[in-house]
């Protein structure tokens, strides 16, 4: 509930300070004594876009404060945000002439969409706009839901999740029968793609390999010539000299001699010794290579026809053969996809076609559900009507099929109040017979319902009297009266 509102420089206001702890408040006064620029001062603190103009003439800044009794949506927001917990909801609003913001919840700074969300559940604002809105029938299914309560609201969202399963469904069946020419296409691609790569039995690591047995073979010759120059150097008389091996044999001879009458000679005996076995092992490997070496002569050509295949393929799906195996994974499954899309679509009729039957029953529920709402809005609603000196009036909720009986948002059927405000006419839509006076009291009669259902404990009603007078006026007042139906909230009528 409000209890206090403070307003400094705004618009005209230069200070002003209300206190509304009676529980019922009214305001009065002629036009142009700025009641209205209470509602929209009120309406900043609670998340209204806002504009330097607002501001006093000759002021920096405006201020605005609030301060509310706390309920369990608003406590629960405070506790979620981690907020102060104070007993009392304390907002600020402050706006500089630069055009700047600050938000202030409990002391704390906070943002203005913060202010928007507490401020849908302390206060409501009803004013003309309101009223118009009941002249449009696309708001009245809505208001006729929340009057259902929580279980008919479950109902409706179990029909509209339906519905929102049913049309993604459609959706992915309608792109793949629509995308059937384009997908042989893709099929057509894949297949040759995948054959290709398929047909070329590529291994990892195959193009560095064949490429070092391509450098390998073409300079076979010259490897040849090293290998047997080494031999020649190492195992046989070259240059008439004597072979490396057998001098190196003679050396070790003569060491041997040596190191008997020297037992300091041992050691470097044995060094020179592996050293000696090592090269006659190395010589003897150099002859295995030597025989190992290929001698097929159309060996090279294969290779280089093997490395131009792949350098085809490189050109096409991948600087890798790494990268050109992964593409090949990729197309198969995209292949694979695309060749069970006539399966997949199967599929995706049949649950179409399930979801359909679902919401069909969903939405039939809602219906009976619907019926048996209005028939007590209808009811509830004469009766406020009736408090408000229009006794005689009929208020009905026609239900109109939609054109399409597919699953769709909000049920099966369009909702449209219908209204007699006299003995003997027949009903009509609300935008064709309702005046500005009876608007007002419609309104007002539908929110008496369905403050019930809202439990925000602050009403306004912003020129709640336009269009009427006289004992109307009189039945108005004690409608909004703390002893009538609007006791447990607290109301502040705005009237002209």
């Amino acid at each position: 509930m409000l209890n206090e509102l403070q307003i400094q420089n705004f618009a005209l206001i230069e200070s002003l300070e209300l206190s509304f702890y009676s529980g019922f408040s009214v305001l009065s006064g002629e036009t142009g004594a700025g009641k209205s620029i209470i509602i929209d001062a009120l309406g900043l603190l609670l998340g209204a876009r806002a504009s330097a103009e607002m501001i006093r003439t000759g002021a920096e800044s405006t201020r605005i404060s609030g301060r509310f009794s706390h309920n369990t949506s608003s406590k629960g927001l405070v506790a979620e945000w981690g907020m102060p917990e104070e007993d009392d909801l304390v907002i600020t609003r402050e706006i500089n002439a630069s055009g700047r913001n600050k938000c202030w919840i409990n002391g704390q700074l906070a943002t203005v969409g913060q202010l928007e969300q507490l401020g849908s559940c302390l206060v409501d604002i009803v004013g003309q706009h309101d009223s118009q809105s009941l002249l449009n029938p696309q708001g009245h299914a809505p208001l006729l839901d929340l009057f259902g309560g929580p279980e008919h609201l479950a109902l409706l969202q179990r029909a509209n999740e339906r519905a929102r399963a049913w049309s993604q469904v459609r959706a992915e069946l309608n792109r793949l029968q629509t995308d059937e020419r384009e997908r042989n296409r893709r099929i057509d691609l894949m297949t040759y793609e995948v054959e290709e790569i398929t047909a070329a039995n590529l291994k990892p690591g195959e193009d560095g390999e064949l490429e070092t047995e391509r450098s390998r073979l073409a300079n076979l010759h010259r490897i040849r010539k090293a290998l047997h120059f080494a031999l020649d150097v190492l195992g046989e008389n070259y240059d008439e000299r004597e072979s490396l091996l057998n001098s190196l044999s003679a050396i070790e001879a003569e060491l041997n001699k040596a190191a008997t009458l020297d037992p300091f000679l041992q050691p470097l005996l044995q060094r020179y010794t592996g050293l000696s076995l090592e090269l006659h092992d190395v010589y003897g490997e150099f002859r295995g290579y030597l025989h190992q070496l290929p001698g097929d002569p159309g060996r090279l050509d294969a290779i280089e026809e093997r490395l131009d295949l792949i350098d085809s393929l490189k050109r096409k799906y991948g600087s890798t053969v790494e990268e050109i195996l992964l593409y090949l994974q990729t197309a198969e499954e995209e292949l694979d996809k695309l060749q069970n899309a006539t399966v997949r679509a199967d599929g995706l009729e049949r649950e179409s076609q399930s979801l359909k039957e679902q919401w069909l029953q969903d939405a039939q529920l809602l219906t009976e559900s619907r019926k048996i709402v209005s028939s007590r809005l209808e009811r509830q609603i004469e009766k406020e009507l009736a408090d408000l000196s229009m006794d005689n009036t009929k208020f009905k909720v026609a239900f109109l099929p939609k054109a399409v009986d597919t699953p769709g948002q909000g049920g099966q059927e369009e909702l449209e109040f219908m209204m007699a405000p006299n003995i003997g006419e027949d009903l009509k839509p609300l935008a064709k017979i309702a005046s500005g006076g009876e608007l007002s009291r419609v309104m007002l009669a539908v929110k008496a319902i369905l403050i019930e259902v809202e439990q925000t404990p602050t009403v306004i009603f912003d020129e709640i009297d336009a269009g009427i007078g006289g004992r109307t006026a009189v039945n108005l007042g004690e409608k909004l009266s703390p002893s009538a139906g609007f006791a447990r909230y607290y109301a502040l009528p705005i009237c002209r």
